[in-house]
């Protein structure tokens, strides 16, 4: 009888035990240990260039974590160029009010003291960095980072001894911090940032790079001209635009048929080669046991211009250089979903500290994107963005520009040129027909601008008094 009352009792325990453990296997929400957070991001990897958006290009990993979290279906950059972006993702801000580009002084000491990693590691984070870097900030490296490894774009790196693919050297440091930062007690996060698919500038033969084994991808298959790509688009365009730096690289890219086929497939490839790079730092993550508890995020630095209009790279205010992939896949969410609200750049660093348990400074122009995963629809979203490009240098035509974008319409004011762009974007989404100087748009076109430049005012009166104490290189409108 005493036999058999103790072994009652101890299986009574062992199921109370298998039970607890299966649930806090099935939720692991449930759990008060803060997540990992694994932040992705590629260069001038547009939205459309996903395999759940193009049927020709390969990105099974990309789309893997896409089936399995949230995708934000309208993503865009505040700026269309990598440094001053890839400033924006780090320190919550607009370019208007970090005032960084290249050229220009590293961001201000407040700014930098405010970027994600930085508060993360205060907060009791290991905090990494791999990849390109490519822009300057305040303070000391090593107060944002454990784990610093940025690097030049080259198209291999050395690592034990043998030259590899840039593309999978950065993926090798990421699942090395992973590696050893799993081994402690302390929660993580790391910046995983890519160089691929940006093109190398200084090879105009090739301009882009990726592993061999990607050498046989899309051989067989004829890539669809982009829109708006015929010499028409191109002679409606005004003569600054026609002699914009977008147009000397299109000589070298797009200029005919056979150049097309041959660059964008180049490109595609880059961009293959990033998504292996993502379902091997996955792997990792599944191989260590800590899948579970974290959280990846991807996204592009800007969007890109693939010969539409007959103009190739970034900078504009169109859709192709201002639309991103944001994918976010929190495994302790069981939501699945895509979400139509208007999704920023500037929102990433408000999102990760969210996710973390830590509160962002009020000095953040961006909003956390958490309330709307798994939510209803916000009523009170935004509905409309600032965004512009500032950066004009004296080596190439960039022209730069201004403008807000609400849900239907669009206004881009080349302030420089005297030039103002207004699409209608419920009719006319491809941005073909400009109708900013139509007399029927001109309340409208000078209602948009107008709340522009009143973007423009509450944006330069938020920085801080040591950038506003720098000469400012734009003059004034």
């Amino acid at each position: 009888m005493k036999y058999s009352f103790f072994l009652n009792l101890f299986c009574f325990f062992l199921l109370i035990f298998v039970s607890l453990k299966v649930t806090a296997q099935e939720n692991p929400q449930d759990t008060n240990k803060p997540p990992n957070i694994v932040f992705i991001l590629a260069d001038d990897h547009r939205w459309d260039l996903l395999g759940s958006k193009n049927n020709l290009i390969r990105t099974p990993n990309l789309d893997a974590i896409a089936e399995e979290g949230i995708v934000f279906e309208n993503a865009f950059v505040t700026t269309p160029i990598c440094a001053s972006s890839r400033i924006s993702i780090l320190t919550g801000l607009t370019e208007r009010t970090h005032d960084y580009t290249f050229s220009r002084p590293p961001t201000g000491e407040v700014e930098s003291a405010n970027m994600y990693p930085a508060l993360l590691k205060q907060a009791g984070y290991t905090t990494g960095f791999v990849g390109k870097y490519e822009i300057k900030m305040s303070g000391a490296d090593q107060d944002r980072f454990d784990y610093f490894k940025p690097l030049l774009q080259a198209k291999t790196n050395r690592w034990n001894d043998k030259d590899i693919p840039q593309t999978y050297y950065i993926q090798n440091l990421a699942n090395e911090f992973i590696r050893d930062a799993s081994n402690t007690n302390k929660p993580w996060v790391l910046a995983v940032n890519f160089w691929n698919p940006h093109a190398h500038d200084t090879d105009k033969a090739d301009q882009f790079h990726y592993p061999p084994e990607f050498e046989e991808y899309y051989q067989n298959v004829d890539v669809p001209d982009a829109k708006n790509a015929t010499k028409h688009d191109f002679e409606e365009l005004p003569e600054f635009l026609k002699g914009s730096m977008a147009r000397v690289r299109w000589e070298y890219r797009f200029a005919n048929p056979k150049m097309y086929q041959r660059i964008i497939k180049r490109h595609y490839r880059a961009i293959s080669s990033v998504d292996k790079a993502v379902g091997a730092i996955s792997a990792q993550l599944e191989k260590l046991g800590v899948d579970d508890n974290t959280i990846i995020i991807y996204t592009g630095d800007n969007g890109y211009s693939l010969n539409e209009r007959q103009l190739a790279g970034k900078w504009f205010g169109w859709e192709e250089d201002l639309r991103v992939p944001l994918i976010i896949k929190d495994p302790r969410q069981k939501t699945r979903r895509k979400i139509t609200e208007m999704a920023l750049n500037i929102d990433i660093a408000p999102t990760i500290l969210d996710l973390a348990g830590v509160s962002k400074p009020s000095s953040y122009q961006g909003q956390s994107l958490v309330p709307l995963i798994g939510a209803d629809p916000d009523d009170n979203w935004r509905t409309e963005f600032f965004f512009e490009h500032m950066y004009q240098p004296k080596r190439a035509s960039i022209p730069p520009m201004f403008g807000v974008r609400t849900e239907h319409w669009k206004l881009v004011n080349f302030y420089k040129n005297d030039y103002l762009q207004l699409y209608d974007l419920t009719k006319d989404p491809l941005e073909r027909n400009n109708l900013a100087y139509l007399p029927k748009y001109k309340y409208l076109t000078d209602a948009l601008n107008k709340r522009a430049l009143q973007y423009v005012n509450d944006y330069e009166n938020a920085r801080t008094s040591e950038v506003k104490s720098r000469e400012h290189y734009l003059n004034s409108f």
